[in-house]
């Protein structure tokens, strides 16, 4: 495994007690063959919004409710697979966002953060998502969380953090760079970068339940209502992540020529990927039907008791999770 340099320590409630230590950062190595990353946006210059199939015109609210309808579809079509852990935190995103837009106030340039950059945003998702539905190549760290999803003893909560670490570390440093790090006026736009922040932390605790109570009931282990730790270490992660986006797409903005542009993307690439194999590792075999049984039980809203049966499997896991994990 590559080196970790500067020794950046973050822990995040992952496996299957809720909560796993990771000591990470940029790595050096390159992901296997079998993963290489497709190739990244093309960034035509800085002020160039990505294309996708979501487009912001008119009112910001608008484009919200656009984004959030569009990501409920894919989390309703996928049921209970495991991909769909991941669609249904980023439905509680957008419904917080939606909120935070609709009571106004929450950001100096509105158009720009919950117009643009989510709307870009989400389309990179989508790209990932419908490629990988169609068997098309995508970047390594999208590939190891489809596959996790798709094969792996994982927990739910894995699922959603080999996602948003695809989405953050790799997808965001791309839209960012792509719309501009400053306003019009030369100010920068950090200040509403840093405020989305508090739009996923007032997300968390309701995303968490929501996972719960339709997915995998040992996700409720990481729930921020009893779990102060749980919820401070996760909210520790996706600044990390998101600090390190924006530094990338500053690197990204300034690279003075194409060689030196790939190098940041090689970088952005190979960081992502190496999170995603440490967020992946842990496991506990049979831990998938678990889950699956505990899913096609829960109604439609996730709101009936847990079968006894799957009740049980689950007590059990963390104790084996320990092992894994290594206590």
């Amino acid at each position: 495994m590559g080196r970790r340099p500067h020794g950046v320590r973050t822990i995040t409630a992952v496996a299957m007690a809720g909560v796993i230590a990771l000591t990470g950062g940029t790595a050096s190595a390159a992901p296997p063959a079998a993963t290489r990353p497709a190739a990244p946006p093309a960034i035509a210059s800085p002020a160039a919004a990505p294309v996708g199939r979501l487009s912001c015109h008119g009112p910001v609210i608008g484009c919200v409710r656009e984004a959030r309808r569009t990501l409920e579809a894919v989390r309703d079509r996928l049921g209970c697979d495991h991909r769909a852990p991941f669609s249904a935190i980023y439905v509680h995103l957008q419904r917080t966002l939606e909120t935070a837009v609709a009571d106004g106030g929450a950001f100096d340039e509105p158009s720009w953060l919950a117009g643009s950059l989510n709307t870009g945003f989400v389309n990179l998702y989508l790209d990932a998502y419908e490629a990988d539905r169609a068997g098309r190549p995508v970047p390594a760290a999208w590939h190891a969380a489809f596959e996790a999803a798709r094969t792996a003893d994982v927990n739910a909560g894995q699922d959603v953090l080999l996602g948003a670490n695809a989405h953050i570390q790799r997808d965001m440093p791309y839209v960012l760079a792509a719309l501009g790090l400053t306003r019009p006026d030369g100010g920068s736009r950090k200040t509403d970068y840093d405020r989305f922040q508090a739009v996923m932390d007032r997300a968390y605790g309701p995303a968490v339940q929501d996972v719960a109570r339709r997915y995998d009931p040992l996700v409720a282990l990481a729930d921020d209502r009893w779990n102060p730790i749980a919820g401070l270490t996760a909210g520790q992660l996706f600044r990390t992540w998101r600090a390190q986006a924006w530094e990338h797409a500053a690197q990204l903005a300034a690279a003075p020529d194409q060689a030196a542009r790939d190098r940041v993307v090689r970088k952005i690439e190979t960081n992502a990927a190496q999170w995603a194999q440490l967020l992946g590792t842990a496991s506990v075999p049979g831990y998938r039907t678990v889950r699956d049984e505990y899913c096609r039980a829960r109604p439609a809203h996730g709101l009936a008791p847990t079968p006894p049966a799957v009740a049980g499997a689950a007590a059990g896991v963390p104790s084996a999770a320990a092992a894994v994990v290594g206590g």
